[in-house]
This record gives structure tokens, sequence and C-alpha cells, in this order.
């Protein structure tokens, strides 16, 4: 067993980590793409077409950023799916046009936006928003999970999976940063899991916000990655002669 260096990780000069070196075993890490689907993660629908109708403008860094993460999670799948690595797609969706089984505090804003801004059934699985983007379509023997919040562990049975499956690693991508991948991440720390999260490959509504949110986790939660680059070029090495598995992301 060899050992990685923090090459490939964004640790800031004078920034306190208290994480752990990341133990990467390939077969017990998966690539976590989450709610990569046209309500949220497309500039013309959804959730982004309300708040642009209602609020002119208030999108337009995310639209710009999506333009960048889209085929960001595209080439990291695509290296995925070429060196048999785990995917896991999670979704947000519900069979009920009501969203009854969404809680109450995130049903209200939900259908509250969709009648304030003249739009219907942005999470309803029978929508066309519902589904995830072309490009980033499931291959086939890809898992996908439904979740009914924003957080990938509290509405699905997501911990059973991932321990069953005997998968400790997760490299996260997707959107919103500061909504449903940050409390994904949480969860899956407090869970007692490895997380890396993939900067170019995760959007938020703002710059200020996705920055903000990536400091605070990276201090205790989730090594942070900056590019698709360095994600691939480590798994590249982690698979050269010699394997190693355990990648520092170092202390400062």
């Amino acid at each position: 067993m060899g050992n990685i260096e923090n090459k490939y990780f964004d640790q800031p000069r004078g920034a306190i980590s208290l994480l752990p070196p990341i133990n990467i075993d390939l077969a017990k890490t998966a690539l976590v793409v989450i709610d990569m689907q046209y309500h949220d993660a497309h500039a013309e629908q959804g959730i982004v077409a309300a708040l642009e109708k209602l609020y002119p403008g208030s999108t337009a860094y995310y639209a710009e950023r999506l333009a960048t993460v889209v085929p960001a999670i595209r080439r990291l799948l695509d290296h995925a799916r070429a060196t048999d690595l785990h995917v896991i797609h999670v979704v947000v969706g519900s069979d009920y046009q009501d969203l009854r089984d969404f809680n109450k505090r995130m049903r209200h804003w939900i259908l509250d936006l969709q009648e304030r801004s003249g739009m219907a059934d942005f999470y309803w699985t029978k929508s066309p928003t519902y589904r995830i983007l072309e490009e980033l379509t499931p291959a086939e023997g890809e898992t996908v999970f439904r979740k009914r919040s924003y957080g990938a562990f509290n509405s699905t049975n997501f911990d059973n999976f991932l321990r069953e499956m005997d998968i400790e690693t997760l490299l996260v991508t997707g959107c919103v940063t500061n909504y449903c991948v940050e409390t994904t991440v949480r969860d899956a720390a407090d869970r007692g899991f490895a997380v890396a999260m993939i900067d170019e490959a995760i959007a938020g509504f703002s710059q200020e916000s996705h920055d903000a949110t990536m400091a605070s986790l990276r201090g205790g939660f989730a090594a942070v990655i900056p590019t698709v680059d360095g994600v691939t070029a480590m798994l590249d090495e982690i698979r050269a002669p010699g394997d190693a598995t355990v990648v520092s992301i170092g202390r400062s």
C-alpha cells in the first residue's frame, strides 16, 4: 500500500482541517451525482425558470455555472464507466402531484413558488422536468435513489445500501451546493463515510454561497478536489502498479 500526497486536494495555507487521511479502495468508492434533473439543473426549466421569471437576473450566475458543471460531471461519468467505478445518481421527486410525501416546509415553498410563477409540477415524477439531464442519463445498471428531502439519507435507504455494498468513500458532485449537496455531505460524514467533493462539478446559486459552503465543509466534513482532471489523475494513480490506497488531504 502506497501513499498519495495531497497534491490533488484544495487545502488553503493556514486553513485548519480536522479530517484524517481518506482511505480509497476503488471497490469501496462511489461517484455520487446529486439532483442533476431538468427541474434543478437546467437554466431554462423548473426552479431556475421560475426564479428568473419572478426575480429577473437572479439566476445568471447559476446558469453560467451549470455550463461548466454539467460537462464536468459528464467527464467524471465517462471515466467512472470506463474504469468500473460505482456510480450512484440521486434525484428528488414525488409520485404525488401535491408532494404530500415531502416535509411540510419543503412542500410549502415549492408549491408557493409554482403558484407565484404560474408554473407547475417541478418535482412530480410524471413531469418532464423530473428527468435527469439527457447528457447525464444513467447507464444501464447504475443505481438511482429518489429522495423527498434535501439530503440523500433522510428519505431513502441510502445509508443501508452503501453499507450493504461495502461502500466507504463518496466522490460527490451535483447541485445545489448549499442545499442538497451540503446536507448529503454532512449526513454522510456524520455516519462515518469518507467524502471528497469535486469543486468543478458542483453548482451553487452564487459564488459567495458556494465558496462559503466549500470552506465550511473542508474543515471537518469533506476533502475538496478542485478539478475533474485532479479526480481522474488521482484515481488513475491509485490504479497504477503499487496500488496506493491512502490519500492524505494534509493538515496545516
